[in-house]
């Protein structure tokens, strides 16, 4: 089991709250992550040039959860190949993708970084993920 401690960035969102964004590399494109502990599933950006040549299957059913959008709309399954943070690199077998363009269009009107997913607690919880935020750290294991 090896230990990666990877650094992440708070952004402040206007109106109060903050973000935890990371820098990642999908498929040799340069990329941020939005990290949400809130969030069961990691989703990501089906417009994101990052997933530009993967090739997705329309899902015939959405995902419920009891967050505040219970309801995923627009899925795509697929997969990603490419996917590292840091030195921390790994697979999705199943990956889920839908257009993150609400938050994207809300970042840009924050001068905020583009995102191209939402990790989220089915990785932190798979990971055994530490988020430190006086060292601004993410602590994820490779098992």
């Amino acid at each position: 089991m090896k230990l990666h401690k990877i650094p992440f960035r708070i952004c402040e969102i206007e109106g109060g709250g903050s973000h935890i964004l990371i820098k990642a590399n999908i498929n040799k494109v340069k990329s941020n992550l939005l990290i949400d502990t809130g969030a069961s599933n990691s989703v990501f950006d089906l417009g994101s040039k990052a997933f530009k040549d993967n090739k997705t299957l329309e899902s015939q059913s959405d995902i419920r959860s009891s967050g505040f959008n219970s309801a995923i709309e627009n899925l795509h399954i697929g997969a990603i190949e490419s996917f590292s943070i840091s030195y921390f690199r790994t697979s999705f077998d199943y990956a889920i993708f839908t257009p993150l363009d609400h938050i994207n269009n809300l970042y840009k009107s924050m001068n905020l970084p583009r995102i191209s997913g939402i990790i989220g607690c089915d990785f932190l919880i798979k990971h055994n993920a530490i988020i430190d935020f006086q060292q601004k750290i993410l602590q994820i294991e490779k098992k």
